[in-house]
């Protein structure tokens, strides 16, 4: 009786076991699914911006003056809107300021972004010449990178591109070698 008792403990605390590592394992994969959910979503909208900016920049070329381009220089913010943190990150550097606009809630919902309005804590920030869109409180991408451009979306780390450029070159040389093997072949079987 007691070697059953026995036996029946250790199933059942080997069964405990078996549930708490699947539950955490559920829970790790859920968690990582609803982040990269969002980081899509943040995408998304990042490019949605990029398309009203470029809708928005079109109609100022036809007539800029009942067109103008909306938000506010960053050479020129006013003195509510504070992003000294972000500046200090140095994504736009000084130089550039000039030809980027910072997208407060008015200005998104003058180019027909009203959907964004307190949907995310940061700022858009946009250059209309070249279309770049930029997001103040950034996201960490698929690779595990911070992001915080448009032009950033499958930003990979050093190390990463690294061994990409490498495959890349061996794919380039295996390809290099079999056209110089079949040209050859070709040679000798013309003779």
């Amino acid at each position: 009786m007691k070697q059953k008792v026995g036996k029946s403990s250790v199933k059942l605390v080997i069964g405990i076991v078996v549930i708490i590592i699947a539950v955490i394992g559920i829970v790790q994969y859920a968690k990582y699914y609803i982040n990269k959910e969002k980081v899509k979503n943040l995408q998304a909208d990042i490019l949605l911006v990029q398309a009203k900016v470029e809708i928005a920049k079109a109609n100022n070329n036809m007539n800029k003056e009942e067109n103008p381009l909306r938000g506010y220089q960053l050479a020129q913010l006013p003195e509510e809107i504070n992003i000294t943190e972000f500046l200090e990150k140095n994504v736009v550097s000084q130089d550039e300021y000039e030809k980027f606009y910072l997208l407060d809630s008015a200005s998104l919902e003058q180019i027909g972004l009203q959907e964004l309005v307190n949907k995310y804590p940061g700022y858009f920030i946009v250059n209309y010449d070249n279309y770049e869109v930029i997001y103040t409180e950034g996201y960490e991408n698929e690779n595990k990178m911070w992001c915080y451009k448009i032009s950033d979306l499958h930003k990979m780390p050093e190390n990463k591109k690294i061994e990409g450029n490498q495959n890349e070159q061996v794919n380039e040389e295996n390809t290099e070698n079999t056209e110089n093997t079949e040209n050859t072949e070709s040679e000798e079987n013309q003779e």
